[in-house]
């Protein structure tokens, strides 16, 4: 009876430190996964200042609360920066140029519970985190609706304001990223300027055999990184303008046309592979060309999009946009969207918001190991 009971309080004493030690190694992988991604984030906004990156996932590890005491010994805790390599999930310290944070820490003399009373006194816990800066430029394409209803509520003052802030948050992110910005839309036959994208295949368009005449972006800015052109060129108040082309809400044609181009004029990387598609695309209403099944046409584009690997992020300005239709385009191509509702101020504000949700997606810092 007596070796029963020993055997019993053995088995409790266990299960009480083994649930204790899982803890505390939840506690730890959280505090070096935090400590990773704050100086992730730190290198991120300041590269050359290596020590303030290593400062801030120190500083991390210690807000977080790890085992009985809640702190982990600075002597415990070793910082890195280095590269990623996501072929061969590899990392490689260095401090020239580096995008990635490594964490190590321990949490030791954890006391055990129970399990002293066979002589086990304490134990101790490791964690170990990498995150990763994006450091792949992109190539990203701005789909713009300049349609009549765009002089409305102060939707076209919100696209001025917010556009160029875009531009110079992707900017700031020394990604070596590209921007081109179509705007729509107008009609192949009887738009009399320059610029109209005619370049994709008949066979994309509704009715193949109408091609010549249909619904076209246009081409406003071709693909760059000289943002500052971007800003006072396409993206200037002057150019922006509501029902630019006289024409109406193609946003089929939008997606067709921003897709192809950016397709044709993605670049590849090193090793041959091409880099990240992107296109943010903006609407303040429905689609309305073609005038029948319109949405199905979007639908369509949206999942040719899909098909050449490009993420579309889209924005519905307004209350009076089909939000719907806009946040399908984004699943099907693994984007996301965003609701600016209101008028005037609000639509700026919250044009700007969208902008910078985007961009933050697009740069945000990542565990990835």
């Amino acid at each position: 009876m007596t070796g029963m009971l020993v055997i019993m309080i053995g088995m409790a004493a266990f299960a009480v430190d083994l649930t204790r030690m899982q803890l505390v190694r939840s506690q730890m992988q959280s505090a070096v996964d935090a400590a990773a991604l704050a100086g992730s984030m730190q290198l991120r906004d300041d590269p050359k200042d290596v020590d303030a990156a290593k400062a801030a996932a120190e500083k991390f590890i210690h807000l977080n609360n790890v085992g009985f005491f809640g702190d982990v010994a600075s002597d415990a805790i070793q910082v890195e920066t280095g590269t990623w390599d996501s072929d061969t999930s590899t990392f490689v310290a260095t401090t020239e140029g580096p995008c990635s944070v490594r964490v190590f820490a321990t949490k030791s003399n954890e006391l055990f519970s129970f399990a002293q009373i066979f002589g086990h006194l304490a134990f101790s816990m490791p964690g170990q985190s990498i995150a990763s800066v994006p450091t792949s430029p992109l190539d990203i394409i701005m789909v713009l609706d300049l349609s009549g209803s765009m002089s409305s509520d102060g939707r076209i003052e919100a696209l001025r304001a917010a556009s160029p802030e875009f531009v110079t948050t992707i900017e700031n992110a020394g990604k070596d990223d590209r921007i081109g910005v179509m705007c729509y839309g107008a009609e192949i036959g009887s738009y009399p300027y320059g610029n109209i994208y005619t370049q994709s295949p008949a066979s994309l368009f509704p009715d193949p055999d109408e091609a010549s005449t249909d619904w076209a972006g246009i081409l406003e800015a071709e693909m760059t990184d000289n943002f500052a052109a971007l800003r006072g060129g396409a993206l200037s108040s002057s150019s922006l303008q509501s029902n630019k082309y006289g024409g109406g809400t193609p946003i089929g044609a939008a997606i067709r046309d921003g897709a192809h181009y950016l397709d044709a004029n993605n670049r590849q990387d090193a090793k041959g592979r091409d880099l990240q598609k992107l296109m943010v695309l903006m609407s303040d209403g429905y689609a309305n060309k073609p005038e029948e099944k319109s949405n199905d046409y979007a639908l369509q584009m949206a999942k040719y999009a899909a098909s050449l690997e490009i993420q579309i992020y889209t924005i519905s300005l307004g209350d009076d946009a089909d939000t719907e239709l806009m946040s399908s385009i984004a699943s099907k191509t693994g984007g996301r969207y965003f609701e600016v509702t209101g008028s005037d101020s609000e639509l700026t504000a919250g044009l700007k918001r969208a902008y910078r949700g985007i961009a933050n997606d697009i740069n945000r810092v990542i565990l990835v190991k």
